[in-house]
């Protein structure tokens, strides 16, 4: 079977795709991944053929001006951010999956390309696949993630997914029939939401049933399938950091509590330092940083700017970070309570889940502060949650996701 497989946008997004992309060419499937320029590389280095996008993730997440969007807290004129870079590159990228998909059995997608990849499946009349990392289809055990982060009864949940349907699909019909002309397909009235549900197409939902046990019985075309994290062996292929001095300081001292900013618009790197430091020494625990500029100014913090997140987490005593969902699953299969300083996305939603859950706080990365994190993150340091938090890695080390996503693939397929 020839897949086609496209994860735009983080490396969040690109890892789990060439993840499952490198099982199920094990199994003997003809992939064929397409990654954003800058994270090409990660599907080459698990032997798949990947395609560069022609469009730079980190060009794009990185630019001065939408982290200057993300640290105010104005995501509306992020998102017109958003939607007018998608238009701008819309020609080239529309371009490239056409020419992908003549090639494919099957089109995978994430949701960065869910709109395009849908649509050019049905031109090309082969079955296509999402892949999701949080729950933003409609269910009544959550509301929509961009709507709350509180859980309302099951009839108002199912509300708002219509809210946001009927918000967004004027935005989005314009540019969704635009492309059905040019691959010669009528208009259409019909959400994407609606025509996936319609053409019986499975939504692959890469989080685990064991975070998100609310929706273990959801729906067939939706399988929870669990995170798609790298194997050991794909670990080392991955790991973009050999830091032999970070391993003599975690050696030398008690496990530390890991800052990790990723994609948080650290605008005022020396204050945010400070801060820890100042968290940090009032806690009486060690601090390891990732930022790319800044200098401690005692040994018991260390700033790097990258690091793995695979083998250091292990070595932690608690995590505080964005909450993507990918960094997400790697502090929890680690076994560490999470402090979720959320942005965007479904970020709010993975910090509301985890504090749910008793392994983790959560709190806006615009009301960061020295009194704030120090509140969220010292009830993580309590023998209650640090205990639930390693039971709970046990059963998702326990669970092949991968395996799992690559089945239910392969099962919808055989329908």
């Amino acid at each position: 079977m020839r897949v086609v497989m496209v994860g735009m946008g983080s490396r969040g997004d690109a890892q789990p795709m060439a993840v499952l992309g490198a099982e199920l060419a094990a199994r003997g499937h003809d992939v064929t991944l397409g990654l954003c320029s800058d994270l090409v590389w990660i599907g080459r280095a698990l032997g798949l053929r990947t395609v560069d996008l022609r469009v730079s993730a980190k060009d794009f997440l990185e630019s001065e001006q939408g982290q200057q969007w993300l640290a105010a807290g104005d995501f509306q004129s992020y998102v017109h951010w958003l939607l007018d870079y998608k238009h701008q590159t819309a020609d080239q990228l529309q371009a490239d999956l056409i020419e992908l998909a003549s090639e494919a059995d099957v089109l995978v997608s994430g949701t960065a390309t869910e709109l395009e990849a849908v649509v050019i499946a049905e031109a090309a009349g082969i079955p296509y696949a999402s892949v999701y990392h949080a729950p933003i289809r409609s269910n009544s055990a959550f509301p929509h993630l961009l709507v709350s982060t509180d859980i309302f009864s099951p009839e108002l949940n199912l509300e708002t997914y219509a809210q946001v349907d009927s918000a967004n699909w004027p935005v989005f019909e314009p540019f969704v029939n635009k492309l059905r002309a040019r691959v010669g397909l009528p208009p259409t009235e019909e959400t994407t939401g609606v025509r996936l549900e319609r053409s019986g197409a499975l939504e692959l939902q890469a989080y685990s049933r064991h975070v998100v046990p609310e929706l273990i019985d959801w729906d067939v075309r939706r399988p929870l399938t669990g995170f798609l994290t790298p194997s050991a062996d794909q670990r080392r292929l991955l790991a973009e950091v050999d830091d032999p001095e970070l391993d003599a300081w975690l050696d030398a001292g008690d496990p530390p509590v890991y800052f990790g900013f990723g994609s948080m618009p650290v605008l005022e790197p020396d204050a945010a330092l400070a801060m820890i430091e100042k968290v940090a020494d009032t806690l009486g625990v060690r601090a390891l940083v990732t930022l790319k500029a800044g200098t401690a100014n005692n040994s018991a913090v260390r700033v790097v700017g990258n690091l793995n997140h695979d083998t250091v987490l292990p070595r932690c005593l608690a995590a505080v970070h964005h909450g993507g969902a990918g960094t997400s699953a790697t502090s929890l299969r680690a076994g560490v309570p999470t402090v979720v300083c959320a942005v965007f996305a479904d970020q709010p939603f993975w910090g509301a889940q985890l504090q749910r859950m008793g392994v983790g706080s959560t709190l806006r990365f615009t009301d960061l502060s020295e009194p704030t994190l120090f509140a969220a993150l010292e009830p993580m340091l309590a023998d209650g949650p640090r205990q639930r938090a390693a039971e709970l890695a046990v059963l998702l080390q326990e669970e092949d996701a991968t395996a799992q996503t690559a089945d239910a693939l392969e099962q919808s397929l055989r329908a």
